[in-house]
């Protein structure tokens, strides 16, 4: 007997629209913008000045501090690389894409934090205070127009992907929250 097209629709609609499935391609969109942005702080760390023509406009760019000239070392540019490639993988960890042997109540305090961190750089980044503290063009412009704004949505995915984990109520309210 065949299914009536509304019948089809409807089971379409429902395995679109599935929480793990939006968690899945929300986890793979936001891991893939970290790694990219990790990959790029990578290449810094190595000396590339991609996608400016010195170090002068570069660190003008992307560090912003008044009188900056150089980029900071090739540890600190690492350090940052690293911290958003392991972001990225937690990403995959909590939209269920990759699994490790580490139980979900590991997991959620992780997204957690990076929601955190991430939200607290977006905010952050366009108070006065840190405007007058990091006050370099084209680094102010770029923060205020894509650095902060991506920081926010980066935070709220982080966010969205451990509420979006089956029954992480309980596992929040393990943490004494």
């Amino acid at each position: 007997m065949a299914a009536s097209p509304t019948a089809v629709l409807l089971s379409v609609y429902h395995i679109r629209t599935h929480p793990l499935m939006i968690a899945n391609s929300l986890s793979i969109l936001l891991s893939g913008v970290l790694a990219l942005a990790g990959l790029v702080h990578l290449a810094w760390a190595f000396g590339s000045t991609f996608p400016y023509a010195n170090q002068q406009a570069l660190a003008r760019a992307v560090v912003g501090r008044r009188g900056i000239t150089r980029m900071p070392s090739m540890a600190a540019s690492a350090f940052v690389a690293f911290c958003l490639l392991a972001a990225s993988v937690w990403a995959l960890l909590l939209g269920r894409v990759i699994a490790v042997p580490v139980s979900d109540w590991l997991v959620a305090p992780g997204g957690l934090a990076l929601a955190g961190v991430f939200l607290f750089r977006g905010v952050i980044g366009v108070m006065p205070t840190f405007e007058r503290a990091l006050p370099e063009q084209p680094f102010l412009r770029l923060n205020r127009r894509f650095y902060s704004p991506l920081c926010v949505l980066i935070g709220l995915a982080f966010l969205g992907l451990t509420l979006a984990m089956p029954n992480w109520a309980w596992r929040i309210s393990l943490l004494g929250l």
